[in-house]
């Protein structure tokens, strides 16, 4: 294991405080332990379990795992060794990690960068906060990026709702992996893209019923051609038939 020493510089927005690395060996373990500050890990080989909050997250190489203040955590490896490097930091753009997702991929290894900065010495903890926005730019430009198409994804349902929709037509439309835009939608929505479409078109019969629209027509305004789908759709959702739905409206 490798720890590099850092001066505490108080940066306001974003202040490394611990810097390193290491080559695990077979079936190594850390934890339980809480932080005080953000930490981020950047796996370079092998792979892991990052396990808080009662939930495992797979962890391999090219990804980086983050842990936040406050968390309790576990992280370890089966029977292969893995080796990785980390940066922990704090600051007020800290905080912002929090809205990313435990694990995430990474295209440039920022740590790498910040190790061969302590090679050369000199000004450290300014050369490691230079790189330390650096990773905070590939990371939330990354998440920029993803929102875009999320919304872009949700508009679509909500103009079309009425037509027939597939999840592969979807992520064909904005130019994307079906398997990776279902992922990402989820992380961010907390939903999948067919839950989130059952989702807009239950609100639309529902508004629909509400009008006095009887129900074969709600059906097909919502993209149903076969009515008792809709009608189990509905009270899956609401507990109570379209028909029942509409007489009490």
């Amino acid at each position: 294991m490798r720890d590099i020493a850092l001066v505490n510089r108080g940066f306001s927005d974003l202040n490394p405080l611990i810097l390193g690395e290491e080559q695990c060996r077979p079936h190594h373990s850390y934890g339980p332990a809480v932080r005080q500050y953000t930490l981020i890990h950047f796996v370079i080989s092998g792979s892991g379990i990052l396990e808080k909050g009662g939930v495992k997250f797979p962890v391999s190489a090219g990804q980086a795992f983050i842990i936040l203040p406050g968390e309790i955590t576990t992280y370890y490896t089966g029977g292969e060794p893995w080796e990785y490097q980390w940066i922990g930091f704090d600051g007020a753009l800290s905080e912002h990690f929090s809205q990313l997702s435990p694990v995430v991929t990474y295209s440039k290894n920022w740590v790498k960068e910040m190790l061969k900065c302590a090679e050369v010495g000199g000004m450290l903890e300014y050369n490691v906060t230079s790189l330390l926005f650096g990773l905070y730019a590939e990371f939330f430009a990354s998440q920029k990026h993803s929102n875009h198409y999320i919304k872009r994804v949700k508009n679509y349902v909500q103009t079309m709702y009425m037509h027939p929709l597939r999840v592969e037509n979807i992520a064909q439309m904005v130019n994307l992996d079906r398997r990776y835009l279902s992922r990402v939608f989820k992380e961010r929505v907390g939903c999948s893209i067919q839950e989130y479409i059952i989702e807009v078109r239950m609100e639309q019969a529902k508004q629909h019923l509400e009008r006095g629209v009887n129900v074969a027509q709600t059906a097909q305004l919502c993209g149903y051609d076969d009515v008792s789908n809709f009608s189990k759709m509905f009270k899956r959702r609401y507990g109570i038939s379209p028909r029942d739905w509409k007489k009490q409206s």
